[in-house]
């Protein structure tokens, strides 16, 4: 089977809004045996088409002579190849145009080799679909130009401004190294680093203190490796890291991670604690409760116990410290995830603000005195960040706010003391996070 041809048939087996592509991708990949370049091309291009789609259907539409929804999913899928090759990657005209017609008869569908030669040949120029964007109203242009829902970009107009929102736009668009914890219960980092180079990588070191967070090249190599096997290593943005640090663990705390899958931040603590910190993982889905205990055994891990648990009504233990890494929106993380931007809806803010909600005034019963609970998401939202927090702190005043300065860089904290990562400025995936101490008395 042909590249191209592997990647209309994913997309094909692929509900719109494609949720859950990335299983979809690797499971196919693994029963199929293609060279490494043809593996790199296929991921590439079905996340491309994935995130990009807004925009390629509008410029496929430009030249259809019927309204692009009329279209059956497998002959709009090979258009949309065909599309992304001419519109990201500038393949040459007559090369995608053969190639997708190829593709095309090898999924036995040679009757819509007449419909690609129609469209694809007659393709319009950047310059003249770039004009036809700009004939749509400003917001509708925008999310064309940048393939982004409009109520999204509407949001982000309000919020952060039009040039702003155009760097958010690009960045959710761009290609984002893996970045990579050292697991320093394992290994010292001076020793990783060695061992690193001697098998050719070239590591690029975002901080070594207080554990190395780096990327590398050939990152999908290193994924595939012993280190990675032996759990010396593992995967985490710097900007969810920076949540654990906020946290401050310490040897022989008590700590509940309430929504702990898929276990980054709760491992972060065993290691900053030197396993050695009384932790507890809990997550509401039985196989994200098991993934996290795979990791942890992978990473060498004892301090963890694992359990099945609603944070919004189960009860915990007395706890020194709490994380609400809270469900949310995420859309800190659209670069990260291609589909995420389709898989949300301006609703989904009302039903996960009530469960924001629901969470912190169930697990604040459970924080001594004098402990410390980190509220946490991926969202952009200030429904979802500063709005619960202001919420639960005038329903909670023995609760207040310590600020993030203390404990990271400044550069990734707001006037009001908050971690606030916003991809537009820092370059990397967002997060928001509030450190919050309960005190003795109600103040």
């Amino acid at each position: 089977m042909k590249a191209r041809t592997a990647v209309a048939l994913i997309l094909n087996r692929l509900p719109y809004p494609y949720r859950n592509y990335e299983t979809v991708l690797k499971r196919f990949l693994d029963d199929h045996s293609f060279n490494q370049a043809d593996v790199d091309f296929i991921q590439l291009t079905v996340r491309g088409i994935i995130i990009y789609q807004k925009l390629l259907d509008f410029i496929i539409g430009s030249t259809l002579q019927k309204p692009i929804k009329k279209l059956e999913i497998a002959a709009l899928n090979l258009l949309r190849l065909g599309a992304f090759q001419r519109v990201i990657l500038h393949t040459p005209l007559h090369a995608l145009v053969n190639e997708t017609v190829s593709a095309a008869r090898e999924l036995q569908r040679p009757d819509l080799t007449g419909l690609i030669n129609a469209v694809l040949r007659h393709l319009p120029s950047e310059e003249i679909w770039q004009a036809k964007i700009k004939e749509l109203p400003p917001v509708e242009a925008i999310a064309t130009e940048f393939s982004h829902p409009v109520w999204l970009v509407q949001r982000w107009l309000a919020n952060f401004g039009a040039e702003a929102t155009r760097q958010l736009l690009e960045f959710n668009n761009t290609y984002q190294e893996i970045i990579w914890r050292a697991n320093p219960l394992k290994i010292d980092w001076s020793e990783l680093s060695a061992n690193l180079a001697t098998e050719g990588y070239r590591a690029k070191v975002i901080t070594e203190k207080p554990v190395a967070f780096f990327t590398v090249n050939e990152a999908g190599r290193l994924i595939k490796s012993t280190f990675f096997q032996e759990g010396l290593l593992s995967v985490q943005d710097y900007s969810q890291a920076l949540v654990v640090q906020l946290l401050n663990p310490q040897s022989g705390e008590t700590i509940l991670d309430v929504c702990a899958a898929p276990g980054g931040k709760t491992t972060y603590i065993a290691q900053l604690t030197g396993d050695s910190a009384r932790i507890f993982a809990y997550d509401i889905q039985p196989d994200r409760v098991a993934k996290i205990a795979l990791e942890t055994r992978r990473l060498g891990i004892d301090s963890i116990n694992f359990e099945i648990a609603d944070a919004r009504q189960a009860k915990f233990p007395l706890a020194d410290k709490i994380l609400v890494d809270a469900p949310c929106t995420g859309t800190g993380v659209c670069a990260r995830r291609a589909n995420l931007r389709w898989n949300r809806s301006e609703s989904d803010l009302a039903k996960l603000t009530g469960q924001q909600r629901e969470i912190l005034k169930n697990v604040a019963r459970y924080l001594r005195e004098g402990g410390i609970l980190v509220y946490s998401t991926c969202s952009l939202e200030p429904e979802e960040n500063w709005e619960i927090v202001e919420g639960f702190v005038n329903n909670n005043p023995q609760f207040v706010i310590d600020s993030a300065h203390k404990y990271v860089p400044e550069m990734y904290c707001d006037k009001y003391g908050a971690i606030q990562v916003l991809p537009f400025k820092h370059k990397l995936t967002g997060s928001f996070a509030v450190r919050l101490v309960k005190t003795s008395e109600i103040v």
